[in-house]
């Protein structure tokens, strides 16, 4: 310390080094709305055209599953297998590197791929998820030809706007993909006596590669080229057979060759007008609201090169967002530094204050530097743990700058004074700062999107912790020893402008309440133990709730209607509903129809699993009138009422990652009949309990055409299965022949054969040949309503596993307020459920009522720890194993004042809230810690244990009442205008820290008494 304050201007240089890096780095953050959450999922999705799900189940998915449930490194499959698609999701292991485990996995299906019929197109492996939107926008016309009519113009948008720094890649929802289509005209294949088999040969042969190779004349090698057709409209003069007179037969003569447009996977409606959704997607750790800015710029640029009858609005924008949550939080920001700095005021010497303020800021720029390196962001998590930090960052400061003040009150000089008031306190300060690390650091270890999600709040507080703490032992100590020196005589000590209220707390502390409560030391800490662990039974009467709802106008309205429905009748189902809303609610401002795949993922409710009968609302209300959460309760239930044939879900944003269903059983089972006849009596028992909302499945029956073959028909004509099945396949879905590529286009090539039935097949028109030989004439020809036989019935329309085994999942939802006698009543009937299942048949239980029991789990084991973290330190300040009992028992006083604080102000017990009381560890034993050193060091000083008790209560009160008065102080407008995600964890501090400091101040000294004693 000598060396410090003889050199006290280098100190200053390196603390103003410290302080423009500071600057730096947080003009360089990126600033977010919320913290980048890693979703360590990697998704595989196949198409096999026309294929059932049970075709699709055998031939795609368990294949896949079997391959990925032996790759290491992935720790969940689930998979889907439905209509001509099959989806696979693996969940990778949190201990795994994601690059090594997601090469394997690319490695295993390019394997299994090999062996999938031709007719199965490539799988697309998605392994990077993470990538958050940063805008988005709909381009919208009166016709939607007008829309598809930009393929070109769109390309160009997603070129230029990918060259944008920061920015990954452009989804662009509502424009169908393109494909060659080969129509061949079935009146002419049988007048000219041509077979569909021959043209997709000669297609084949036409568009298959050709290498021939090289030859070398006179010393120079020749690439030798055997030309073909590339472009479409030469393949129209393509040969494909002779007629029955012998002459050539081209493709123009059967049937067409064109560019057209896919099966459309989306329609969106924006202003009642057909709209394309351009959303720009972002990388990992990009500044959001400078990205905006030329994003913007480049929208407006190319949005003038766009026809007359194309309008282009920003649906979405995420700066505009960080813009109201930072607005928000550096308003909080601010009032808080401005409580502390009056607190301050009021309690210390005017001069003192303002240096004690300015350890505030200086820490919170020093505690930046780190952040960069630990992959922190500045976002509301991030803000929210530096208003936290306020109230603790001047602890320190307070501690040191009055401990020196007493020092040269006592007649200390300037070296002499400075030196002992930091040696009287300085061990207690790095206690009590590693007890504040320890308590802070294993919520940095919490597991999941949970961890990722609040992993900033943790390395906010160390970071500018220790940074409170160097500066309260360099820059205070050299600062008060600076101006001790400058003073040529000694002044009387002044106070704050409470000084004297404090001078009588202090004297009325000492001198009336400590005489008292340690004469009996005993019963005092009896009642006070008593009068807590009654109060901390009020922890029972608290409504838990993980994450609230976010202050946002978007809801989301998600609809599934029966298996089955077109995505053109299920646009028309989404458009009555918001024509209906829009007709009963004022406070509507906006709607987009999304039918099909559903919204990009803006609002945290993309669709499970997508397909033509499944589609999304997006509703924005007048935030001034209702809220999203009122605007929920007020038409969940009407609109089930009025849409009674499908599911109809409303959510909003939640201030956290997605939320689970309350309650989600899966079971798991051999027979899909079975399986889903158990599922169906568990939905049927869960949406009968009371208090139950509606209960749901993720895989449901759907009605199928079954066509029977006249087995012995076709053996008397010697016509195999395959020949019939061909011609069902090229009269409905086509034929797939692989990719036309000229170098220029790469699109996939079909073959149909027109029947003259858009949606369907025209048995009566379509013929096979009989194999067996007629010596009277030409072979028979046979039509396939002569064969087939159609069946109308009901099958599982999706097969969803589960790592391998066939899996349903039940989901169940409660009433808004009956959620707790829902979920006892659910608990029994899962366990009655699950007891009465056939044999080889199981259920898992999860949704959030097990992702709430993993999660207190977690945070108890945590909580373990950090005790234990904090009482080692202890024992090793004091050398005792009873002193840290002492110590440590603050916490149980701390974690029934939070349990008091969030019943009173009718806070929930949140995900916040829970780890405001595991951060209370830390803060609430600093008090302890500096009141038990003085109570230690006075023993040398006094002739009693009673008497130097009281006197270090007497110099301990005002520091420990002030940094008490600044953490509330600095938490106290989070409760008032803070945003709801934060307010449980701000009462929860605030409570458990003012319950804590007036305990601490009657109990510890009892307490210390009694163990003094053994």
């Amino acid at each position: 310390m000598k060396s410090i304050l003889n050199y006290n201007k280098i100190i200053w240089i390196f603390i103003l080094l410290l302080i423009f890096t500071g600057i730096f780095t947080y003009l360089q953050l990126p600033k977010r709305e919320i913290p980048e959450i890693n979703v360590n999922v990697s998704s595989i999705s196949t198409v096999y055209p026309g294929a059932t799900p049970q075709e699709v189940e055998r031939t795609i998915i368990n294949p896949l599953e079997e391959e990925l449930l032996n790759t290491e490194g992935i720790d969940e499959i689930t998979s889907a297998s439905t209509t001509g698609f099959g989806t696979v999701t693996a969940t990778l292991s949190g201990g795994e590197n994601p690059e090594t485990t997601n090469a394997k996995i690319r490695q295993a299906v390019s394997d299994v791929s090999r062996s999938f019929p031709e007719e199965v197109q490539a799988p697309n492996v998605n392994t990077d998820m993470t990538m958050s939107a940063v805008a988005s926008y709909h381009l919208y016309s009166n016709e939607r030809t007008d829309l598809y009519d930009l393929r070109q113009e769109l390309e160009e948008w997603k070129a230029e706007l990918t060259k944008t720094s920061g920015v990954d890649s452009v989804l662009i929802k509502g424009l169908p993909d393109q494909k060659v289509a080969v129509s061949l005209d079935n009146d002419q294949l049988k007048d000219l006596q041509i077979s569909p088999s021959s043209v997709i040969r000669s297609l084949s042969e036409e568009l298959g590669p050709s290498p021939i190779g090289t030859e070398q004349r006179d010393g120079i090698i020749h690439q030798l080229i055997f030309e073909k057709y590339s472009d479409i409209e030469e393949l129209e003069n393509l040969f494909v057979g002779n007629n029955s007179a012998g002459e050539p037969v081209t493709l123009a003569d059967i049937g067409s060759i064109e560019i057209t447009n896919q099966e459309v996977e989306d329609l969106i409606t924006y202003k009642e007008q057909a709209a394309l959704s351009v959303t720009v997607l972002t990388e990992e750790g990009v500044n959001i609201s400078a990205l905006q800015e030329e994003l913007t710029d480049k929208i407006n640029v190319l949005s003038e090169e766009l026809p007359d009858e194309i309008q282009v609005d920003q649906f979405y924008t995420q700066s505009t967002i960080i813009d109201e949550v930072f607005s928000n939080l550096i308003t909080s920001f601010a009032i808080s530094f401005l409580a502390v700095i009056i607190i301050m005021v009021l309690g210390l010497p005017l001069s003192s204050a303002i240096l004690v303020a300015l350890s505030i800021p200086i820490s919170i720029l020093i505690g930046l530097i780190p952040l960069p390196y630990v992959g922190v962001d500045l976002n509301q998590i991030s803000v929210i743990g530096m208003i936290i930090a306020i109230g603790i960052l001047v602890d320190d400061a307070i501690v040191v700058n009055d401990n020196i003040q007493r020092r040269f009150q006592l007649g200390d000089g300037p070296m002499e004074g400075t030196i002992r008031g930091v040696k009287e306190v300085g061990k207690s300060i790095i206690t009590s700062t590693l007890m504040i690390i320890f308590s802070f650091l294993p919520l940095t270890f919490l597991s999941g999107t949970n961890g990722d999600f609040i992993r900033a709040l943790p390395s906010v507080l160390i970071f500018t912790v220790l940074a409170s703490t160097i500066i309260a032992l360099t820059f205070i100590p050299t600062i008060q020893y600076a101006r001790k020196k400058r003073k040529k005589k000694s002044q009387k000590a002044k106070s704050g402008l409470l000084g004297g209220m404090f001078d009588r707390l202090e004297r009325t502390y000492a001198d009336k309440v400590l005489p008292k409560t340690t004469k009996k030391p005993l019963i005092t800490s009896l009642i006070g133990l008593v009068i807590c662990a009654l109060l901390a039974t009020l922890a029972i009467r608290i409504p838990f709730e993980f994450f609230p709802a976010a202050d946002r106008p978007e809801v989301t309205i998600t609809v599934e209607n029966p298996q089955g429905t077109t995505i053109e009748e299920t646009e028309e189902k989404l458009q009555e509903l918001t024509d209906y809303l829009e007709d009963s609610d004022d406070t509507i401002t906006e709607t987009a129809v999304y039918s099909g795949s559903g919204l990009p993922n803006l609002f945290s409710s993309g669709l499970q699993r997508s397909g033509e009968n499944t589609g999304q609302v997006l509703v924005r209300v007048d935030r001034d009138q209702t809220s999203a959460s009122d605007f929920i309760e007020e038409w969940e239930e009407p609109l089930r009422r009025e849409f009674p044939d499908s599911e109809i879900f409303l959510e909003t944003i939640v201030s956290g990652p997605p939320p689970s269903p309350p309650v989600q059983i899966q079971i798991q089972g051999p027979e899909i009949e079975t399986l889903i006849a158990e599922a169906k009596e568990a939905k049927d028992r869960l949406s009968e309990l009371e208090g139950a909302e509606i209960a749901t499945l993720n895989a449901e029956t759907q009605p199928f055409t079954e066509y029977n073959a006249d087995r012995s028909l076709l053996a008397e004509n010697n016509i195999p299965i395959n020949q019939v099945t061909s011609q069902l396949q090229l009269a409905n879905i086509g034929v797939p022949l692989g990719t036309f590529d000229n170098g220029v286009n790469r699109l996939p090539i079909e073959v149909i054969v027109d029947d003259g039935v858009e949606n369907g097949v025209a048995l009566s028109v379509l013929n096979v040949v009989s194999q067996q030989t007629n010596p009277s004439g030409p072979p028979e020809t046979l039509s396939l309503d002569e064969i087939i036989t159609t069946d109308s019935t009901e099958r599982i329309g999706v097969i969803p596993h589960l790592d391998g085994d066939r899996t349903i999942t039940v989901e169940a939802y409660p009433e808004e307020g009956m959620e707790s006698t829902f979920n006892q009543q659910s608990t029994e009937v899962v366990s009655e459920i699950k007891n009465n299942l056939p044999e080889g048949y199981t259920l898992v239980e999860s949704g959030e009522s097990d992702a709430r029991s993993e999660f207190f789990v977690e945070v108890t084991k945590l909580f373990v720890i950090v005790l234990f973290l904090i009482y080692l330190t202890i024992a090793i300040q004091f050398n005792s194993l009873l002193m840290p009992l002492l110590i440590t028992g603050t916490v149980f006083l701390a974690v029934t004042g939070a349990i008091v604080g969030l019943f009173v102000s009718g806070e929930p017990l949140s995900f916040l809230a829970v780890l405001g009381i595991v951060s209370l560890s830390g803060i609430v034993v600093r008090n302890s810690v500096i009141l038990v050193e003085f109570i230690e060091q006075n023993r040398e000083r006094y002739s009693s244990n009673v008497e130097a008790v009281i006197e270090a209560g007497r110099a301990r009160i005002r520091p420990i009442v002030l940094t008490s008065l600044t953490s509330i102080a600095a938490l106290a407008p989070i409760i008032y205008t803070g945003d709801v995600l934060f307010k449980p964890l701000a009462v929860s501090i605030v409570s458990g820290l003012a319950f804590s400091t007036v305990l601490t101040l009657l109990l510890v000294p009892s307490f210390y008494l009694i163990l003094s004693k053994k």
